[in-house]
């Protein structure tokens, strides 16, 4: 199955030190597969598939919350492709302590 991924929303978080945002993978037909929410900070993406985990990640650094790393480069190669295989969640590696 190809897809595509798209930023639905970002803000500025904490004087510009953080960038918040949701990511939302679709099909080629443009209907919504899944999102993501992640934080981008110093050139690293952290997903989450919750609003709950990234806010324990946030305001606790809870390192129990489920969680993926991917840097901006590696991200780029993803979202700039004019498709993926399968969705994008599943191409990254989640961590849970």
């Amino acid at each position: 199955m190809k897809t595509i991924i798209t930023t639905a929303h970002e803000e500025e978080y904490s004087n510009k030190s953080k960038t918040l945002g949701v990511l939302l993978n679709l099909g080629m037909d443009g209907k919504r597969l899944d999102s993501l929410l992640y934080i981008y900070r110093n050139g690293m993406y952290i997903f989450f598939h919750t609003i709950i985990d990234m806010n324990d990640y946030l305001l606790y650094g809870d390192p129990k919350t489920k969680r993926s790393y991917i840097s901006e480069p590696d991200f780029d190669k993803y979202y700039d492709a004019s498709s993926i295989n399968g969705l994008f969640s599943e191409n990254l590696t989640w961590l849970q302590e």
